[in-house]
């Protein structure tokens, strides 16, 4: 494994159902050839869905692997350059987290991709620093979760439906029930509000609840918003 953590970023992006193979090939045209895609759909309310002009909340969730100057290159072209992404119909949110760990050949693999373009400009995040709050609850609790979550300052976040992949027999993890269907929230939040609404979620829907949630962040380098 390799331990090059700043030399490789993961690439997130939440589109509309049906967008991510557009972007798909914006990313390949932009030297960024590395992605997994699946399902979700988002939680923000019509009326916020208007304000931000976001039709569906269907969404295809993209994961893209790319060295870091390739990252910052497509997300600042995505915010400052006009016309870039005109050709591809696109609405939702695209940013980035730094690895700790990553394949040797796909490290070596991604790093020979790096382009040698340089940047001009400032710091694409807008503000204060971002994170991405990962909640993990059983089905049927998501709901309750993001209503905790937007009374702390949460504006919506994004499910993706998911399963417990323990050993079948061992229903019980140190007293705690385990329950095989789970729902993954994603919720972009400031630093500001993350840990309100972190504390918040584990002190309504934590381990000992039903919805049995498993909460953790991770640090978001930068983000734009597309569409």
């Amino acid at each position: 494994m390799s331990d090059k953590k700043d030399g490789i970023k993961l690439i997130v992006s939440i589109v509309e159902r049906g967008q991510g193979k557009g972007l798909i090939k914006l990313f390949e045209k932009n030297g960024i050839g590395c992605h997994y895609q699946c399902s979700g759909h988002g939680t923000a309310s019509s009326e916020l869905l208007d304000v931000l002009g976001v039709g569906t909340t269907e969404r295809d969730i993209i994961l893209s692997l790319a060295a870091d100057n390739n990252a910052e290159n497509f997300l600042y072209k995505l915010k400052e350059e006009e016309g870039f992404y005109s050709h591809v119909p696109l609405k939702g949110l695209v940013f980035y987290m730094p690895l700790t760990g990553l394949n040797n050949i796909l490290t070596t693999i991604l790093l020979n991709q790096k382009q040698n373009e340089n940047i001009t400009g400032g710091n694409i995040m807008e503000g204060k620093p971002h994170s991405l709050i990962l909640v993990v609850v059983n089905q049927g609790h998501s709901d309750d979760v993001m209503e905790t979550a937007r009374g702390a300052g949460a504006r919506g976040g994004t499910i993706v439906r998911s399963r417990f992949a323990g050993d079948e027999e061992n229903e019980q993890f140190y007293g705690i029930s385990l329950q095989a269907e789970k729902e993954i929230i994603a919720i972009v939040a400031s630093g500001d509000n993350r840990n309100t609404i972190m504390e918040m979620i584990n002190k309504k829907h934590g381990l000992k609840t039903e919805a049995g949630a498993v909460i953790c962040s991770l640090g978001i380098e930068k983000s734009t918003r597309v569409g």
